[in-house]
């Protein structure tokens, strides 16, 4: 009897362990409900089936991620996982057609770092399934928003949650990052967010969506951070200044 009280408690131990490593995850986020984010998708390898980055559901489809996390890629090497807070998940993998980077993205500096992925078919919108509507305002500083990711809780780590985790930070516009930040060779279509020390993007966050909280368009893509501490802004793609290239190409 006591053998099997001990391994009682053991298991409740591993349980409480694995449940706070999710809720750390992003660093300083909040694990998601189910449906928080509907068009957020997680674009995994096809041979090991391991989270790259994440993606944004913009047509039934189209995909918008960051051309780093598909650089090297073909589209035969990527699935992509809908309709899922949790990573690991028994909900089929969908496959894509095509990859379309932005032709002027500068791996160097991070400019036009942006893709498009073609899904082979069309998928079905639901309450866990939708797409999301692109920003179409300028973005001034001190705009609420909310940024979802997979990725680690702290930096250096090769781990990510399996739940989806949220982060509501507050917008920095392109000039004043430059000013407050020292970030003074940030390009022109990037933006920064900034919240409270220990809360940040972090390793596997790549192309995770921000959206304004009134609206919950999508403002940007996680570009670039600094070591996961949150006390350096974390700088996204600004989807605004490239909806012309993204109306061209997901048609």
């Amino acid at each position: 009897m006591m053998a099997n009280f001990t391994k009682c408690v053991v298991l409740v131990i591993a349980a409480a362990v694995f449940q706070t490593s999710e809720v750390r995850s992003i660093v300083g986020g909040h694990a998601s409900l189910p449906g928080a984010a509907p068009y957020i998708v997680a674009i995994k390898t096809t041979s090991a089936s391991t989270l790259l980055c994440a993606g944004v559901l913009i047509k039934t489809t189209w995909i918008l991620t960051t051309a780093q996390c598909v650089n090297d890629k073909t589209a035969a090497d990527l699935k992509i996982l809908t309709g899922s807070h949790r990573l690991l998940t028994s909900k089929e993998l969908l496959l894509i057609s095509k990859i379309e980077r932005h032709p002027s993205y500068k791996p160097a500096s991070s400019e036009y770092n942006l893709a498009l992925l073609q899904l082979s078919a069309a998928v079905s919108l639901s309450s866990r399934v939708a797409t999301v509507v692109l920003n179409d305002e300028p973005i001034i500083s001190g705009i609420p928003v909310v940024f979802f990711g997979w990725g680690a809780s702290s930096y250096g780590s090769l781990a990510y949650s399996n739940v989806l985790q949220s982060l509501y930070k507050r917008t920095l516009s392109t000039s004043d990052c430059r000013a407050q930040s020292g970030l003074v060779d940030l390009s022109a279509d990037n933006i920064c967010t900034i919240g409270q020390p220990g809360q940040a993007a972090c390793t596997h966050d790549e192309a995770g969506p921000l959206v304004r909280y009134d609206t919950q368009k999508l403002v940007g893509l996680f570009n670039y951070g600094s070591q996961c501490t949150g006390r350096s802004p974390d700088v996204f793609v600004n989807v605004l200044t490239h909806k012309t290239w993204i109306d061209s190409i997901a048609i």
